[in-house]
């Protein structure tokens, strides 16, 4: 629902309370139904009785991100970053602030659950006190009918995206056991959560830039060319670089249980440093109004990674990490031609940027890895691989300068995107 207020551009107060009381209604829901079958899962899911009570307790924090998510929306909408910043940085700092002094006093991990409820009660309060804006008592139900097939159609695609980012954990646990399930989750999370916490920051900020420009597809191209190109030139160096230098990453941060990490942490920096070129798509179907968008391409690509998944973790465990990575490419290479289709991105400008990073990405391997069999010091390997990057980055701002990359930058930083 706070996504459907973003992008929506008519009877603002109408579309707030609206998104306001679904989402009281929803949250209560699903509260109900989590309090109702919390002795289920955990005795069937995680055969520990003692997660009854806390996901009973943790009920709560939906309840409190229902009463808030439209304050959050509503400043995401007028570009109040800098005070949302304050108050999730509040957020994520109090749990720990809290749970510490309560897991001395002997409270074991209800300490946890405590500090986690009273960051969420915090941000509830900051944000109420931080936004203007009052839910009203009035109801329109066209503008509720509008935003609940909108937050439908998103709610429909973050459940799809879920299911993509577990469903090749499940296969790897099925059919190889949970020695391979826990290299190949640990390799794939130090992976991801350093691109997530790299550029996840930025797409809130595009998202409210796209949401502005509507339905302007000239705009919408112009804007999103820029930004893939961007995100090639950062995240497809680092991914690079990464795989380039997976042994000593494994060798100095996993003891020797970890064996074969290395290559699980290499391939999966690849897939995600190609699938974040794409994004910030998403937000672009959003933007438009067109939420479905996303899960029309997202449903039927599931299927086939399903059956990719299950075909390729047959033949053994380095062929399905390599087929996880080329199905990110064809991802990227499918997003693409539905934007081109949609909004008219210049397929030529966007995939020649990205071959030409990819390419002077993969000399900087040839170079990296020549450094590294010259040294059998680890530490001399790591900066001889992170000073390629850096030359790899270098070279790219001096070939596409001309074309205004290094501007194009500036003004994502700066939140502006004409």
């Amino acid at each position: 629902m706070g996504k459907g207020l973003i992008q929506r551009q008519s009877d603002l107060e109408d579309a707030a309370n609206a998104a306001f009381w679904i989402n009281i209604g929803l949250g209560m829901v699903v509260a109900l139904i989590l309090f109702l079958v919390a002795g289920w899962v955990a005795d069937l899911i995680f055969h520990d009785l003692r997660i009854k009570v806390v996901l009973q307790v943790m009920t709560l924090n939906i309840f409190l991100g229902a009463v808030s998510s439209v304050h959050t929306a509503l400043l995401q909408k007028d570009m109040q970053f800098n005070r949302l910043f304050w108050i999730r940085f509040a957020t994520i700092g109090l749990p720990g602030l809290a749970s510490i002094p309560l897991a001395w006093a002997g409270l074991g991990y209800w300490a946890l659950v405590i500090g986690m409820l009273a960051g969420q009660a915090v941000q509830v309060v900051m944000l109420w006190r931080v936004s203007t804006w009052r839910p009203g008592i009035h109801f329109n139900t066209k503008v509720a009918g509008e935003m609940a097939r909108f937050g439908a159609w998103v709610g429909l695609s973050g459940l799809l995206s879920w299911f993509f980012m577990w469903a090749d954990s499940l296969v790897v646990g099925i059919y190889l056991g949970s020695h391979e399930l826990g290299l190949y989750r640990t390799g794939s999370q130090f992976v991801s959560l350093f691109y997530a916490l790299l550029f996840a920051p930025l797409i809130p900020v595009l998202y409210s830039h796209f949401s502005e420009m509507n339905a302007e597809k000239e705009r919408l191209s112009r804007a999103l060319a820029k930004v893939i190109k961007v995100l090639a030139l950062t995240a497809i160096p680092i991914a690079f670089l990464v795989f380039s230098l997976r042994e000593p990453l494994e060798t100095l941060i996993f003891s020797h249980e970890w064996q074969g990490i290395g290559l699980i942490i290499g391939v999966m920096a690849l897939t995600h440093g190609f699938a974040w070129t794409i994004g910030a798509n998403g937000e672009v179907y959003r933007a438009m109004g067109k939420p479905a968008y996303e899960t029309i391409i997202t449903a039927p690509s599931l299927v086939v990674y399903l059956v990719a998944y299950v075909i390729s973790i047959n033949m053994g465990f380095e062929i399905f990490v390599w087929t996880r990575f080329g199905l990110a490419v064809a991802a990227v290479l499918l997003h693409l031609y539905v934007a081109h289709k949609l909004i008219g991105l210049s397929l030529q400008v966007v995939v020649r940027s990205v071959l030409l990073i990819t390419l002077l990405s993969s000399f900087a391997i040839v170079v990296a890895r020549w450094l590294s069999w010259a040294s059998d010091s680890l530490l001399i390997q790591l900066i001889a691989g992170s000073g390629c990057s850096i030359l790899v980055v270098g070279s790219l701002l001096l070939l596409l300068e001309r074309k205004g990359v290094v501007r194009d930058v500036r003004m994502l930083l700066g939140r502006r995107i004409p």
